[in-house]
């Protein structure tokens, strides 16, 4: 975009130097269009109908169509310099006739205005009106096409004059599905795709509407009989039309970019007042307006805290409203809120964080101290737990080699039913996208099973993935869905040991301290029934773990699925303990821990030395889980750094376990005392 310091001195009459250096305001104007967002490709100091002038170079980077004219950029100098824009006052422009137009291209255009003039007697443009278009890098034709051109440059708004008496029939926008070629103004022939908005009558096809316009109804030095015509389209649909068939024009530079549609009737009036001007026969005789969806601003909603929240720095409340009104923006009160409507011509600005970007720019970017921490507002974390739960198992897996496997949720009731190993029932979907798949899942294993065939065909041996998703069945008739995780490994050798030592490692990695098993209540058809545990964590089944019956005693598949929403219940995440400074060693001690038939017998060790079973009598019919639970609630929380089973084994009927209990903040001889209280030994 170019423009003419002559010009926006036009439009700002308030913008002077104040040392009558015309040469300094430039650069001061140039600097200011920088700090707004706009940047300057340059300056050069011209002759401009015989006086000093400076031709300023704008590149527009934001989709912002008002600032490709010289009333949007005079718009935001005035902003910025706390002035006043005069805009040239013009008549409205109306007729008794109307033209006949159709329509054809459904919500594609917005807006449409055209008017029949009569009498537009055509000639060569004026000096001043050539000279200022060259300076915008557009050649001059002749008087009524270099006035549209003129327009185009002060508004914004392209228009296309047509020799009516060229014209065969009636006018139609529609979208085009015959015309394999046009040829344009300049003589070029371009081949067309059959899907472009053009403008034909009812013999040929006059423009590709929004790009350029063809040869068949040119305006020449013999027109006098003219239609003017301006409208807005779909932008997106102009450049994909302009970028298809690889043209970049003036025309679909603007109408590329979000043109307001209301900014028309200004445009067109001061069209035709500079037509009625330079040809005074002409005369306007008949008008066709299409506006089906009338455009109004949003009304936007303003904390008044929003712009020193986003700054940093502190910009009252009446700072940002005395910005926004020199914006032209209309703001209200409205209990602890404003109310914003930005004018009809700034379409770039729907939201509040729109509004706030519009203060903090005429603020001033460079107004925010360099030497000085920002106030800056914490952010509430609005994440849901489960998906930070959901990535650190990622990582974890990640790092241990195993790979992620996306899967669909959909399955068939056979595979289902092999699988599933919680007491729910099968939810069938309807409508399926595909009739062999109409279950959802009940387990991850299903999408795991599927990937590990997959690998097998293509002969991948160490097979190791994951999944998180959702898992969906019935309970007692209602509807319900949990997040899964499910691994699963393939390897040629025994290795349930480590497949056990993977997952405790990422559930404890997790937050999950204290991971047991025990006989699974229900084993899927899948499983072998002497290799099925459900993994337990403080007292509660949160999966299952598991070896898959398999055909090939040299393979050997091993599955594990956790409820991660039962997990997270139990981890905590927001609980983790901070780092702390340790003012005595952890104490570590082993307690040996038999469950008879009849009675459970506790022995202790430390340091390789071993006590005999004190004989301590427990509940004959107590779970392990439940024993270290009221272990747990004997040790004061600020003492007990760990408790867990390292080791197990049968002996004289008897499973024996190995307990190891970690303590923190006291001597040696503390620690062994409360362990041996604790664990009945004393």
């Amino acid at each position: 975009m170019k423009i003419l310091y002559s010009q926006i001195k036009e439009l700002v009459p308030g913008l002077k130097a104040q040392d009558g250096s015309e040469d300094k305001k430039v650069h001061e104007i140039c600097d200011a269009f920088t700090l707004i967002g706009h940047m300057v490709d340059g300056f050069e100091k011209i002759k401009y109908q015989g006086k000093d002038d400076y031709l300023i170079s704008l590149e527009i980077r934001q989709n912002r169509a008002d600032c490709l004219s010289v009333i949007g950029i005079a718009y935001e100098v005035a902003a910025y310099f706390r002035l006043r824009v005069e805009l040239l006052k013009v008549e409205t422009k109306e007729a008794e006739g109307k033209i006949d137009i159709k329509v054809n291209t459904g919500e594609t255009i917005k807006r449409i205005r055209a008017l029949e003039i009569t009498g537009a007697k055509n000639a060569e443009s004026p000096a001043w009106l050539q000279e200022l278009l060259k300076f915008h890098d557009i050649n001059p034709i002749n008087l009524l096409v270099d006035l549209s051109n003129y327009v185009m440059i002060y508004t914004g708004y392209p228009s296309h004059l047509l020799d009516k008496d060229k014209i065969k029939g009636t006018l139609f926008w529609s979208i085009n599905d015959k015309f394999e070629q046009i040829t344009t103004l300049d003589g070029s022939k371009i081949k067309l795709g059959k899907d472009e908005i053009i403008l034909e009558d009812d013999k040929n096809i006059l423009a590709l509407a929004g790009i350029v316009g063809g040869n068949v109804a040119e305006i020449d030095l013999n027109s006098n009989h003219i239609i003017a015509e301006m409208a807005i389209y779909d932008r997106a649909k102009v450049r994909k039309n302009a970028r298809d068939l690889v043209i970049s024009t003036e025309a679909s530079t603007r109408l590329e970019k979000d043109l307001d549609p209301n900014g028309i009737d200004y445009a067109m009036n001061m069209l035709c007042g500079l037509i009625e001007e330079y040809c005074p026969s002409a005369k306007i005789e008949k008008e066709f307006s299409y506006y089906p969806q009338p455009r109004k601003s949003p009304e936007i909603k303003l904390r008044p805290s929003s712009p020193s929240r986003f700054a940093g720095i502190e910009i009252t409340p009446e700072q940002s409203v005395k910005i926004l009104r020199d914006l032209r923006f209309e703001v209200e009160k409205s209990d602890e809120r404003y109310i914003v409507t930005p004018p009809t011509d700034r379409m770039d600005v729907e939201l509040e964080e729109d509004v706030v970007e519009e203060i903090l720019r005429i603020y001033g970017f460079d107004k925010i101290p360099t030497d000085q921490v920002p106030t800056l507002e914490v952010v509430k974390d609005i994440t849901p737990a489960i998906i930070n739960l959901d990535e650190k198992i990622r990582d974890v897996l990640s790092a241990k080699s195993y790979d992620e496997v996306l899967s669909w949720p959909l399955t068939n009731k056979s595979v289902n039913e092999k699988v599933n190993y919680a007491n729910w029932q099968m939810i069938t979907t309807q409508n399926s996208v595909n009739d062999e798949f109409p279950d959802l899942r009940m387990s991850i294993a299903t999408g795991l099973v599927n990937q590990l065939d997959q690998y097998r065909k293509k002969n991948v041996e160490f097979i190791d993935i994951f999944e998180i998703g959702k898992v969906f069945g019935k309970i007692d008739g209602k509807y319900a869905e949990r997040e899964s995780l499910g691994v699963l490994s393939c390897k040629n050798k025994k290795d349930l040991n480590g497949f056990k030592k993977v997952i405790e490692g990422t559930l404890r990695t997790a937050g999950l301290d204290s991971v047991s098993y025990k006989k699974s209540a229900k084993v899927p058809e899948n499983a072998n029934p002497h290799s099925c545990w459900d993994i337990v964590a403080d007292e509660q089944n949160i999966g299952i773990i598991y070896k898959f019956r398999s055909t090939d005693p040299k393979e050997h598949i091993y599955f594990a699925e956790i409820n991660l929403g039962k997990a997270l219940d139990l981890i905590k995440i927001s609980d983790v303990k901070s780092v702390f400074e340790l003012k005595e060693k952890i104490i570590t001690l082993d307690a040996n821990v038999e469950l008879l038939r009849q009675n459970p017998k506790v022995s202790s060790r430390s340091g390789g030395s071993k006590t005999p079973p004190s004989g301590v009598e427990i509940n004959k019919d107590e779970s392990i889980e439940n024993y270290l639970a009221k272990i747990k609630q004997k040790i004061d929380p600020k003492h007990l750094w760990n408790i867990r089973i390292v080791d197990k084994f049968a002996i004289d009927g008897a499973m024996r376990y190995t307990v190891r209990a970690s303590y923190l903040e006291l001597s040696d001889q503390q620690a062994k005392k409360l362990h041996l209280e604790t664990f009945g030994l004393s």
